[in-house]
């Protein structure tokens, strides 16, 4: 995964803006920092531009960079199709 910032598709900083508004619960998979899958319940709740990088504050107060997304609920975000699901099935 580069560490360069990958600007995300503007359809999909849409749908991320819509489910911010609707205040929304999703599932959430995303890369960290460190490139250790994070998975769980989320909610967007802001965004905003860090040197250059554009990141989503979570209801938890996290901070996840966009382009480190990989999956919201059952929809793969771009780039992140050919990862699979890592949702327990259990």
């Amino acid at each position: 995964m580069a560490t360069d910032y990958q600007p995300i598709d503007c359809n999909f900083y849409d749908e991320l803006e819509a489910l911010a508004t609707r205040k929304k619960q999703v599932y959430l998979q995303y890369f960290n920092d460190l490139r250790q899958l994070c998975q769980g319940p989320a909610t967007f709740k802001t965004f905003f531009v860090r040197n250059h990088v554009e990141y989503a504050q979570l209801g938890s107060g996290e901070e996840v960079r966009l382009d480190h997304l990989i999956r919201i609920d059952d929809k793969a975000a771009p780039g992140f199709g050919e990862y699979p699901d890592y949702r327990c099935g259990c």
